[in-house]
C-alpha cells in the first residue's frame, strides 16, 4: 500500500479573464481508492474529483484553491493556488467608468 502523493504542485499564482473557464487538477497518486476534496479559501466545495472546473468564472470564483487527497494510508493537503479574476472590459479611470 502507497499512501498519497502529489506529482506535481500547482502554481502559486494565475490569472484568468472573467467569463473564461478554469480547471484545477489534483495530480496525485497512491493506492486506490483514491478520494479527493477540493477547498476554496479553506471551505469545502462539493466536487469530489481529480478535476474541479468552473466554467465561467466570475469575480466570486477569486482566491484561493487546494485539494486534499486521501486513502486508507493518510491524507495529503495540496499547496494552494491563488486564482485571480481579471475583467478584460472593466469600468475604471480612462476606460469609461464612472
Amino acid at each position: 500500500d502507497v499512501a498519497p502523493y502529489f506529482k506535481t504542485e500547482p502554481v502559486r499564482t494565475q490569472v484568468h479573464l472573467e467569463g473564461n473557464r478554469l480547471v484545477l487538477t489534483c495530480m496525485a497518486e497512491g493506492s486506490w481508492p483514491l478520494e479527493f476534496k477540493w477547498l476554496h479559501n479553506d471551505r469545502e466545495l462539493t466536487k469530489f474529483s481529480l478535476e474541479y472546473m468552473i466554467t465561467s468564472l466570475d469575480r466570486t470564483h477569486a482566491g484561493f484553491y487546494r485539494c486534499i487527497v486521501r486513502n486508507r494510508m493518510g491524507a495529503l493537503l495540496q499547496r494552494q493556488t491563488e486564482v485571480q479574476v481579471a475583467c478584460e472590459y472593466c469600468a475604471g479611470p480612462g476606460r469609461g467608468g464612472l
